[in-house]
């Protein structure tokens, strides 16, 4: 069984805010981390680029993540104005394998979490982007959303920082909140 859902067409799409200027440029260079970091950590490199990148310390850091998931669900419904690009990374799969894919302009309907597939898969052919999807909890393996422009949440992306060259490192962390 899959821990995602696709939507059927005639589900009504959701209304998601979109982040501002600022926002947007950080989020774009989240987004530039998350596809470095994941190219570099998905296959036999992992564990030459990032030592430990799939031990403990991303073990951890998704514990970090699906604990404070009350949390994040709270700022959803908040819908603060400082607050803007809600975002979960969810775990899927088909019979071609699995992946961590992130899903943005994330609601809540209904008890229902939706999101909208933010990149191509490279390994679920079943998914595509831009595709909306009904959300399990069970498959979040992290979260993020940024408030006045920084990065909130993001555990497991904060865990790969750290095998950044210190330039970069240091770059990023003027990111977070």
């Amino acid at each position: 069984m899959f821990a995602l859902m696709s939507l059927s067409e005639d589900t009504p799409r959701t209304q998601a805010r979109r982040p501002g200027r600022r926002a947007a440029g950080t989020a774009l260079a989240a987004i530039a981390l998350g596809l470095w970091l994941s190219a570099h950590a998905g296959a036999a490199a992992a564990q030459s680029v990032f030592p430990g990148a799939q031990s403990d310390e991303m073990t951890r850091a998704i514990a970090r993540a699906r604990q404070r998931l009350g949390f994040v669900w709270e700022r959803v419904r908040a819908n603060a104005p400082a607050e803007t690009g809600y975002a979960v990374k969810v775990i899927a799969g088909d019979q071609h394998g699995t992946e961590h894919i992130w899903l943005s302009r994330v609601t809540l309907r209904g008890g229902r979490v939706l999101g909208m597939i933010d990149t191509a898969p490279r390994v679920v052919r079943s998914l595509r982007q831009g595709q909306i999807m009904d959300i399990r909890d069970d498959a979040i393996v992290d979260w993020m959303y940024f408030e006045n422009g920084r990065i909130v949440g993001n555990e497991t992306g904060r865990t790969m920082l750290r095998y950044l060259p210190a330039a970069e490192r240091e770059k990023m962390m003027q990111l977070y909140k």
